[in-house]
């Protein structure tokens, strides 16, 4: 198969980038997805996205054996300091070695200024060779990519050599709860570069993040749909075990790191379960 499977940081929340490159070696894990996520992942500020800092990450990767093809560094792209942000971002994911950029949009309050200011990103995107994947949030705050429906007319309003979708399917329970979540990501996949897949459940009033396939998501529907019409498109499990929603769907913390021996096994769970299905694919098309 010539797809792209990475796995996010994001699952480390909490641990030194040289505990979470080592640690997925450990589990096999070759292709990272380095996630610099406010308010989800480790506290930083855009000082600490350097030039050092990249060279030092890629010397680390590739000691490991590992390279990074897609950067997350979600921000809000209408927010007054969303070109600054953007920049910084742009650059380090560049000079990791990524090709894609995944962000959010922008919430519905901040639309007008994203679309003045989309033309400076895509300039800017360009300078560093990079491709700009919008996602779908999961805070159920009003958004310009609320779901698959408003992808056609947001692109349309873009510069398609640069912007494109990374759409998230554990997203949709709890930012837009009455949709069906592999429906929607059916419906999105036409104009998506990438993928984030995760797994998440709800209960006792909180939306819980989990290994593949023990969550409420279908992916014995979904992944076969994937590989079917789209078998090139790339993905990255993006699995933050220790971030919880509560009912409104606003994101905390638990409160206490998880073991990384948990981590792992979560991983590793994950991973196979990936790999069970897509040879249970190849065999049903005779491959």
């Amino acid at each position: 198969m010539g797809r792209d499977i990475s796995v996010s940081t994001g699952a480390y929340d909490g641990y030194a980038m040289p505990e979470i490159l080592q640690s997925m070696q450990r589990c096999g894990i070759k292709n990272v997805e380095l996630a610099f996520i406010k308010g989800y992942v480790n506290e930083f500020t855009d000082a600490d996205l350097s030039r050092d800092y990249a060279r030092e990450l890629v010397a680390l990767m590739n000691s490991l054996g590992q390279r990074c093809p897609t950067f997350s560094g979600h921000i809000n792209l209408g927010d007054e300091d969303a070109i600054a942000q953007f920049e910084v971002r742009a650059r380090f994911a560049a000079e990791l070695g990524a090709s894609r950029f995944v962000t959010n949009a922008a919430t519905l309050a901040t639309a007008e200024r994203f679309f003045e200011l989309a033309p400076d990103m895509a300039a800017i995107a360009r300078q560093h060779g990079l491709r700009v994947c919008l996602e779908n949030p999961g805070d159920r705050v009003d958004n310009i990519l609320n779901s698959a429906a408003d992808i056609p007319a947001l692109l349309a309003r873009l510069e398609r050599d640069v912007f494109s979708i990374n759409y998230d399917v554990g997203n949709i329970i709890s930012h837009r709860p009455w949709l069906d979540p592999v429906a929607d990501t059916l419906q999105a996949l036409p104009y998506c570069e990438h993928l984030h897949i995760k797994d998440a459940y709800y209960r006792d009033e909180k939306y819980h993040f989990c290994a593949l396939g023990e969550g409420q998501i279908d992916f014995i529907r979904l992944l076969p749909a994937i590989e079917a019409a789209f078998p090139e498109l790339s993905f990255s499990l993006e699995l933050p075990f220790r971030l919880l929603r509560n009912n409104d769907a606003k994101p905390y913390k638990k409160t206490t790191l998880l073991p990384l021996a948990e981590i792992e096994n979560e991983l590793l769970k994950s991973l196979t379960f990936l790999d069970d299905v897509l040879k249970e694919i190849d065999h049903v098309a005779g491959k």
